[in-house]
């Protein structure tokens, strides 16, 4: 039965967590593609589009814990999504990705459903902080250039 084997899609998933703390995944949607700016121009019927790079990735997570011990697991979460600055999320599609909780966080406790919570929160990407490297100055290049320009 390909359906629970090892090599299907079952097989292919990851154990969910944010910054180590393990949850389930009841549903996710996620927004991707890339960025552009549509130039218009007067006496053109077509716009020119210019590509800027990847769109950021966002995602939002349906999530529950469940078990005897859903409450140290909740209070773990809750401490690990209001930790300053990004972190490592692994989702059971995507894999490992560095980003931050983006908003607000909802979790629902039900009398119906004993022993369990469900979260609710978005995850947006984030890479490296970079800044642009200062080169020589354009007065020293037209200097030490001889005055060839």
């Amino acid at each position: 039965m390909a359906f629970f084997s090892s090599t299907g899609w079952r097989g292919r998933l990851r154990d969910a967590s944010f910054r180590g703390v393990p949850f389930s995944v009841e549903d996710d949607e996620s927004t991707f593609g890339r960025r552009v700016q549509v130039h218009e121009y007067p006496n053109r019927d077509k716009p020119w589009t210019e590509d800027l790079g990847r769109a950021t990735r966002r995602l939002t997570i349906n999530a529950y814990l469940v078990g005897d011990d859903y409450a140290d697991r909740r209070d773990r979460l809750i401490g690990a999504i209001e930790t300053a600055g990004p972190g490592t999320l692994v989702h059971p599609q995507y894999g490992e990705m560095q980003g931050s909780i983006d908003g607000q966080v909802r979790i629902t406790h039900s009398s119906t459903e004993g022993r369990m919570c469900r979260v609710s929160f978005q995850f947006v990407e984030s890479g490296e902080l970079s800044f642009p490297v200062a080169g020589m100055a354009t007065a020293k290049r037209l200097e030490t250039s001889g005055g060839l320009f």
